[in-house]
This record gives C-alpha cells, sequence and structure tokens, in this order.
C-alpha cells in the first residue's frame, strides 16, 4: 500500500524572459479598515523575467531599484505622498488557464514605505496578480492581503491609518516587450 501521491511543483515557461518594464496609469493604495485611500497618478515597474522552460518560481523578480516606482500619490485633504518599494519583489506564478492565457499568481516580499505630511507607514505582504498574454498585462488584484506593519507614533497619519490594518494595491501595468508565460 502507498500513501497519496505528493502534489508536483507547476513548472513554466517563459518567453523571452530577461528585462521587462511595465505603466500603468492610475494605481491605487487602501487601507480596508478606513477607507482610506492613496491615488497615484501613474506608476512604472522594471524587473527580470526568466526564460527557457521547466522553470520553477520565482518567475521574475522586480529589484529595489529601478523597482516599482509610484507617481505623483496624494491621499486625504489633497495631501502628497511618497510611496517606495523596499528589498526586492518575486513574481511567482500559480495557476495557468491555457483556455485564456491567464497565469494566475502572487507578488510576494512586498515592503512598501508611506511617507507623507505627518505620516509614517510600512505596508507588507503579498499581492494577487494574473498576467494575460495576450494583452501582455499584469494586473494587480484589490485584495486586501496587505497589512499595516508600522506607523509612526510621532507621525501616526492622523490616527487613520493603524498597525494590524488591511490594506491593497491595485493597478494595472502594460509589460513590454511583451512575455509569454505558460505552464503544462
Amino acid at each position: 500500500m502507498t500513501g497519496p501521491a505528493a502534489a508536483q511543483p507547476a513548472t513554466w515557461t517563459v518567453t523571452p524572459g530577461g528585462a521587462f518594464h511595465g505603466v500603468a496609469g492610475e494605481t491605487l493604495l487602501e487601507v480596508q479598515e478606513s477607507g482610506i485611500q492613496l491615488s497615484c497618478a501613474s506608476s512604472t515597474a522594471d524587473g527580470t523575467a526568466q526564460s527557457g522552460t521547466g522553470l520553477s518560481n520565482p518567475l521574475a523578480t522586480i529589484p529595489e531599484t529601478p523597482g516599482i516606482v509610484f507617481n505623483e500619490c496624494s491621499g486625504p485633504f489633497g495631501l502628497t505622498f511618497e510611496v517606495t518599494q523596499v528589498g526586492d519583489w518575486s513574481l511567482n506564478g500559480g495557476s495557468y488557464d491555457a483556455a485564456t492565457g491567464v497565469t494566475t499568481g502572487t507578488i510576494d516580499g512586498i515592503e512598501a514605505g508611506i511617507v507623507g505630511p505627518g505620516c509614517e507607514a510600512t505596508v507588507t505582504g503579498s499581492v494577487n496578480v494574473t498576467y494575460t498574454n495576450g494583452t501582455a498585462t499584469l494586473a494587480v488584484l484589490p485584495d486586501f492581503t496587505l497589512e499595516v506593519t508600522f506607523v509612526d507614533p510621532a507621525n501616526n497619519c492622523l490616527g487613520l491609518i493603524n498597525e494590524g490594518e488591511h490594506a491593497n494595491f491595485a493597478g494595472s501595468y502594460s509589460i513590454t516587450p511583451g512575455l509569454t508565460v505558460t505552464s503544462p
């Protein structure tokens, strides 16, 4: 008698791989508990994708520099904020739908600093994403999977953002050159 078969990790094919650049219009960070929103007019993402067949995660790395850049961010009362990537983030595949050409996965290792008038906070965690081969679009889904892990007591964001609250990050990046990501 044998035990249940262990699930085999998915393998991936990525072409052409290498350096990529993503451009998004408005991106949004929202805190679930308070409904507070930070809106950024645009965002760019630069990373490096693996290339080849039989690949395992991570499929791509978004290094801290130049990484993801958020432009012209504003929040409550029209106050301007800076949102910065901290450390390298990784893009991991979870499942692939051959009928639609869509890979579902996550961006993991997220740490982002938020700094503005009277506010200094850190958000960490992972976000759910989809990548669509036909449009070369990486969409960050608005699920509340991030956590506020630090709020500076001296710059406490007017009490509007608190440690332990949940946040999301939503945006849709057009990737160039377009990548094709598949899994058997």
